[in-house]
């Protein structure tokens, strides 16, 4: 999806010449066309994470548009106290790009996987929080961020091969989108999961029951009218390749609940447990590893919906 970022950065930077981006030594092999482009907007800072998010900050400071990219561990983790204090509290308008997410990285291991970056995001004062699944998802999320002011955090993980939407539908941020229609189960997915979602719902149909699919590509602001609007069953599920903490799944139980909703609805989390994910494999043993999966997620499915 990193690639989908670029070119619309570069769309936008040729309208805007307040448009920056910094990166810590990363983004090679996609980079290069806004570096060429836009040689004295490109600033590659090396391997000094915190510097880079202190840079960005002073460049917002100055009325520049500050895009930050690394990948989401060293760009969430390493430098988050520089984000909470720097950006957020004084409500600065840098937009952080990370790479990667869940289980993206795969055999690099738990210091490359993350699972509790929507989580910690979401939980920072001023911080829009963005989580496509699609390269049409990422481009969507992208030009929201040049429409709004202020911190903003997106995941881009990898695209799938093939797209899920036959042209790029309307958006309003903090609503979610439809992908397929269903009476039997409401399904809430974010990220590039989806992918693994639709086909668990082409499963489940074969079994007669017919899901519904919305995807959440923004997790803050979330439109809670939307979400109400959008469950059409007593079933409800959120699949997402992150933490059961807090992230899309906490959202949508807070929205059940403020609405007076959890009494009348079964409701489920499929996402991975809060525990230290320290196995190392392929990205699909992962997910098998972990109940992330499509045979996993039917089955899962099919226990709600019989319970």
């Amino acid at each position: 999806m990193r690639h989908v970022f670029i070119n619309e950065l570069v769309k936008e930077s040729k309208k805007d010449k307040d448009i920056y981006l910094i990166t810590a030594d990363l983004g090679f092999r996609a980079f290069e066309i806004f570096q060429k482009e836009f040689p004295e907007r490109f600033i590659n800072l090396g391997v000094a994470e915190n510097n880079m998010i202190g840079v960005g900050a002073g460049m917002a400071l100055q009325g520049k548009k500050v895009f930050v990219y690394s990948i989401l561990p060293f760009l969430v983790f390493r430098s988050l106290e520089q984000i909470r204090n720097i950006i957020c509290h004084n409500n600065l308008n840098v937009k952080l790009v990370g790479g990667g997410g869940g289980f993206s990285y795969s055999v690099q291991g738990i210091s490359h996987n993350t699972s509790e970056d929507l989580s910690v995001m979401r939980s920072l004062p001023n911080m829009n929080v963005y989580n496509p699944g699609s390269k049409i998802e990422a481009a969507i999320a992208i030009r929201t961020l040049f429409d709004i002011k202020g911190p903003s955090f997106i995941r881009l993980g990898k695209a799938p091969e093939n797209d899920y939407y036959k042209e790029k539908p309307k958006y309003k941020i903090g609503d979610g989108l439809l992908i397929k229609n269903g009476n039997d189960i409401t399904i809430f997915c974010s990220g590039n999961i989806t992918e693994v979602v639709i086909d668990a719902v082409n499963k489940l149909r074969n079994q007669n029951i017919n899901a519904k699919i919305v995807s959440m590509i923004c997790l803050k602001p979330i439109n809670s009218k939307f979400v109400v609007s959008q469950i059409t069953s007593k079933n409800v599920v959120t699949i997402e390749e992150h933490s059961e903490m807090g992230g899309l799944g906490s959202a949508i139980a807070d929205i059940l609940m403020n609405n007076n909703l959890s009494h009348h609805i079964s409701f489920k989390k499929i996402a991975l447990k809060d525990r230290s994910h320290k196995e190392i494999g392929s990205h699909n043993y992962l997910r098998k590893l972990n109940g992330l999966d499509c045979d996993s997620i039917v089955k899962k499915i099919i226990k709600l919906i019989k319970k």
